[in-house]
């Protein structure tokens, strides 16, 4: 063996000697969009070679601290719902080591206004009690999705490749505090957008949706049928069709109108917006959803969502958004 050889091969035996037998920490405080100490989340950081993940809640103080973590970079998530999911990429670990990172949240979705900012509808899910109990199923033997739900939480928020193009209209949609958005004057929220409860009525031909904060508030998941051969394009909630694969709810979607955002984060999609949903519901209290966002008009690739709910002890009530908006005389731009 070369002196080269050699040099490269005790390097590399080097770094997974002390990848197996070394050990660092990640350590700080997660904050509320305020800058307040926030005591509910749980932050997760996946080791970029090995795809490892690690989890650490914070503390009655907001503080965290996640041990044990081999050294290398990590990519780490917050997610809680009704704030915009923190992500940091290639966060460094060295053996023996804490490193210190903070975490604070910025808002996103509604204005903040009373009532609709982001700890008020937190204050909701310190309410979470879902049941127990096995997973309830219909005179059919499928799976009965039924229910009040709390709003989606993003286990996993993927990696989205925008393209330039998306990206500069995001930014410029943000530039103006969003005054354009949709939702804003009262018409239907992003694509991707879902509660803070929303809620499945299950029949054998059709699962209708309804979420309790937008104008008209409710889609249909049509069962045991395909897309029309002469597609409407002119759809806020796209045609979704859905079919079963054993307990799993696949519904397919696509036929959305240009007027409707994609996400929160402010981007647009093409005429080849093809969404894909995937439900499970393991148990009684729980809901899973993946979603696959196909996108070649904004998205470099697909871009994969997972994510979960929990059954709500709620009721959900009639919502009408002209009847009082306020949002549009507070979006005077930045």
């Amino acid at each position: 063996m070369n002196v080269t050889k050699l040099v490269l091969c005790l390097s590399l035996c080097s770094l997974i000697s002390l990848a197996q037998n070394g050990s660092g920490s990640l350590a700080g405080m997660v904050l509320d969009p305020f800058g307040h100490p926030f005591n509910r989340a749980t932050v997760q950081a996946k080791n970029t070679v090995t795809g490892t993940i690690y989890k650490a809640p914070t503390d009655t103080s907001g503080a965290y601290k996640m041990t044990g973590l081999p050294p290398g970079q990590y990519d780490v998530v917050v997610s809680v719902p009704t704030i915009k999911t923190f992500e940091r990429k290639g966060v460094l670990v060295a053996d023996a080591k804490t490193t210190d990172l903070e975490i604070k949240f910025e808002e996103s979705g509604q204005l903040g206004t009373l009532g609709e900012d982001a700890l008020a509808a937190l204050e909701d899910q310190k309410r979470h009690a879902p049941p127990t109990g096995p997973t309830p199923r219909t005179g059919d033997g499928k799976v009965d999705f039924s229910g009040v739900w709390w709003r989606m939480v993003d286990v996993d928020p993927g990696k989205p490749e925008w393209l330039p193009g998306a990206v500069e209209i995001a930014k410029k949609r943000i530039a103006s505090n969003n005054f354009e958005s949709p939702q804003a004057h009262c018409l239907p929220s992003q694509v991707l957008r879902w509660g803070p409860l929303f809620q499945f009525a299950q029949s054998k031909d059709a699962i209708v949706v309804v979420n309790d904060d937008e104008s008209p508030g409710f889609h249909q998941f049509r069962l045991n049928r395909d897309h029309p051969k002469e597609l409407d394009m002119d759809l806020w909630y796209g045609d979704s069709v859905g079919r079963w694969e054993g307990d799993t709810l696949v519904v397919d979607r696509v036929g959305f109108n240009d007027q409707v955002w994609l996400d929160q984060g402010s981007h647009p999609h093409s005429d080849k917006l093809h969404v894909i949903e995937r439900y499970k519901r393991p148990d009684l209290g729980h809901l899973e959803q993946e979603v696959i966002v196909e996108d070649p008009g904004v998205l470099a690739k697909p871009w994969v969502i997972k994510r979960k709910a929990d059954l709500a002890n709620e009721e959900i009530r009639e919502f009408i958004c002209a009847e009082n908006n306020r949002d549009v005389t507070h979006l005077t731009g930045k």
